[in-house]
């Protein structure tokens, strides 16, 4: 095997160099210990050509100029772009099974042969300068994105596509589904729909016209069709029936394709009147008298879906008079809401909800909404904004009321802080209502029964199914409610312990009805299931 030729001489072969800048370049290299060839790139004595052309003379490579550097279709099909990147590679053609490569750095070379079990062809490297190599790779494989999705594109802007997508998305309205989801497997297409809370699964189109579909979507949306990587967050506005409806759009890549949830924002289905949320007249004086204080703070309690933000704006609603300025802080707005301001959070430019909080005190405000308290920062700055002078409404996620008041401890909120703002919880869940069209008397089987905590058999009501409710036996939700109102006595309790089960215990002495009491009532007035009133709430 012959020797392997030394690189400074080469340099000087190639007249790119002379000896006394060969032994000045040696002396230095010795000093500090770099390569040779980066000594001289360094005291731009070469180029980074000079050094490429010099490396693929040692290692019996060719050498490629940039001008040589075009990739075919075929070729660049061969290597994904996320391979090529990591191999620092550029696919150039293919000839006879051989794939002829391009890579900027020698050292890589004893990594190739993964490549031939990744491709499938024998692999022939030839070197290149990094630069050029890394400007051609970014633009061959954006061109190759782009013309495929330009393709889809075209495929996804077809009638049949687009008639087939707005027949989809028109049921979902009329069957008052809150979203949408449309999940590509391998070799299949799967399209179902949440309404009442259930995800239900309906006829899906064949699986080849999942991409265009989805494509579809993104078109839509004014997403980037070619960024199949990365998940992608957008919003459609559109017209199904004559009424405008706004679409969330969450795209998130699977191994299968990427995988698209459309929520619904109907407006139509925004009920802000709270006469109809499932409130009972007693509960809904209290919940009144909570949005008309001047100042303190009122937490809406309860798991992601359960209907916190619905009960906000109809408070909202109740006060929204010219008289009150009233600002939100959402991530994201769901709704608009006429004449209150309404901010959308958003954390990738550093709009948070503890920032625009404290711009908003700023905006002298009476009421303030914010979304959710998630963090000590929130807490602490609605606390502050209570203190002085402000309503502020605001979400958590706790199981029940009494618990609520721990989980703002653990955010750091000091226990005299909380008995000097805090004037009401509101914990509540959705249940779904019993088919009115289908409805029934039935006997629940002892389990439930039991689970429920009920000693004897009573009657109760179900659906029996039909095409009105889809044979499920439900139509529609209703919310039930345990609120929490914080008198002198339980302020004084959670000054001395603001244990969970302390509060629960003393809440209860004072007549707090728990959301499993709240719903056996509606169970027995036929309104729900004795089912899903166990499955929605705990004893406690």
């Amino acid at each position: 095997m012959a020797e392997r030729k030394l690189i400074g001489k080469i340099f000087v072969d190639l007249g790119v160099i002379g000896m006394g800048q060969l032994q000045a370049a040696l002396a230095e290299q010795k000093r500090t210990g770099a390569r040779l060839g980066q000594v001289l790139l360094l005291k731009g004595t070469i180029t980074e050509d000079d050094l490429g052309r010099a490396l693929a003379v040692q290692q019996g490579l060719e050498w490629l100029q940039a001008a040589d550097l075009k990739p075919t279709e075929d070729a660049l099909a061969l290597l994904d772009p996320a391979t090529a990147r990591a191999f620092g590679a550029l696919p150039l053609r293919v000839v006879d099974k051989v794939l002829h490569i391009a890579v900027a750095d020698p050292d890589s070379l004893p990594l190739l042969a993964d490549l031939e079990s990744i491709t499938g062809c024998r692999i022939k490297a030839a070197l290149s300068s990094p630069s050029a190599l890394r400007d051609v790779v970014e633009k061959s494989y954006r061109k190759q994105a782009e013309a495929k999705a330009a393709a889809i594109s075209e495929v996804s802007e077809s009638a049949p596509i687009v008639r087939l997508l707005e027949s989809i998305l028109s049921r979902a309205v009329r069957d008052h589904a809150a979203d949408v989801h449309f999940e590509p497997y391998q070799g299949e297409f799967r399209i179902r729909m949440r309404a009442d809370g259930v995800l239900f699964e309906i006829e899906p189109p064949p699986a080849h016209l999942a991409t265009a579909i989805v494509s579809r979507v993104k078109v839509l949306a004014n997403l980037d069709i070619s960024e199949t990587r990365m998940p992608q967050d957008g919003r459609i506005e559109m017209n199904v029936d004559g009424n405008r409806i706004d679409l969330r759009v969450s795209t998130v890549p699977t191994q299968g394709g990427e995988s698209v949830v459309l929520r619904v924002l109907d407006r139509r289905n925004l009920q802000l009147d709270m006469t109809k949320l499932g409130l009972t007249g007693p509960e809904l004086d209290i919940l009144d008298s909570y949005a008309r204080l001047p100042h303190g703070i009122v937490l809406v309690t309860g798991p992601t879906g359960s209907g916190k933000t619905t009960t906000l704006y109809s408070l909202l609603h109740r006060v929204n008079d010219p008289d009150k300025k009233i600002l939100t802080v959402e991530d994201p707005v769901e709704y608009d809401l006429d004449g209150i301001v309404q901010v959308p959070v958003n954390d990738e430019i550093g709009v948070n909800y503890s920032r625009v909080l404290r711009t908003m005190l700023r905006q002298d405000p009476d009421i303030i909404l914010v979304g959710e308290i998630r963090d000590p920062e929130t807490a602490q700055i609605a606390v502050e904004a209570s203190l002085t002078g402000h309503l502020v409404l605001s979400t958590l996620h706790t199981n029940d009321a009494p618990s609520t008041v721990t989980r703002m401890v653990d955010l750091g909120v000091e226990p005299f802080l909380l008995a000097a703002t805090i004037e009401g919880i509101v914990a509540q869940r959705l249940v779904r209502r019993v088919c009115e069209k289908c409805s029934e008397e039935y006997q629940p089987e002892e389990e439930w029964l039991l689970k429920a905590g009920l000693v004897r058999a009573e009657p109760f009501r179900r659906g029996r199914g039909c095409d009105s409710c889809h044979w499920t036996g439900y139509a529609g939700r209703i919310a039930i409610y345990e609120i929490l109102t914080l008198d002198a006595d339980l302020k004084e309790q959670f000054l001395r312990n603001p244990s969970t089960l302390a509060l629960r215990e003393l809440a209860r002495k004072r007549k707090m009805r728990t959301l499993r009491e709240r719903g056996l009532e509606l169970a027995r007035a036929g309104g729900t299931t004795l089912e899903e009133v166990v499955r929605g709430t705990h004893s406690g």
